[in-house]
């Protein structure tokens, strides 16, 4: 390839990463500003409203709605509200994928080995990358035999969202010294950047 192709290549790759996240910063920074700008438009007298104000409260409205779900009586509307929705038939289903997940960031740092990336060994020479979700899960040590040691890992795809949720014994499992969001570019690049960097 030319010194023209390379030198294109490179400068694609550095502006590229900063391009797609500032604009995808920008989309969700305009989408809160469209929902609570109206709201805002609505509630103050007019010529208060200022560019940036629905941005602002979005963030203020977020961070109060987090203060106020820890109330004991919060928590019970809420269980009535978890209760509700995954009783509707299709309703369920999205609601329940994207309340786990939410809730499996959320309360990631509480949880001992959780998010963990470990390198799981399925035969002698194959090994994948993934995530410890779960690491005494009912469904995997629940079989009625001898106790057993079971884990769920999730081994995400390179260049695609999706992965595989793997029910394996801890014992083919190797721990990586990375953190998860290293371990997850690693994977979701196909290694392309290296380990850790």
């Amino acid at each position: 390839m030319n010194q023209i192709g390379k030198a294109f290549l490179q400068g694609l790759a550095t502006v590229l990463p900063v391009t797609l996240t500032l604009y995808l910063a920008y989309l969700l920074a305009i989408g809160a500003e469209r929902f609570m700008g109206r709201a805002v438009r609505l509630l103050l007298p007019e010529g208060w409203y200022w560019p940036g104000t629905g941005l602002v409260l979005a963030l203020i409205a977020i961070t109060l709605i987090g203060l106020v779900v820890r109330l004991p009586l919060m928590k019970l509307l809420l269980r009535l509200n978890d209760a509700v929705f995954r009783r509707i038939p299709i309703i369920k289903t999205l609601y329940s994928t994207i309340s786990d997940f939410t809730d499996f960031v959320a309360h990631m740092q509480d949880r001992k080995d959780t998010g963990r990336p470990v390198k799981v060994r399925l035969w002698d020479e194959v090994e994948l990358i993934g995530l410890v979700t779960d690491p005494d899960p009912a469904l995997a040590n629940n079989t009625g035999a001898e106790e057993t040691h079971r884990v769920l890992v999730y081994l995400p795809m390179s260049y695609q969202l999706g992965g595989y949720t793997l029910i394996i014994n801890r014992d083919r499992l190797e721990p990586v010294d990375m953190p998860m969001e290293d371990a997850l570019r690693f994977v979701i690049t196909a290694g392309v950047k290296g380990g850790g960097k």
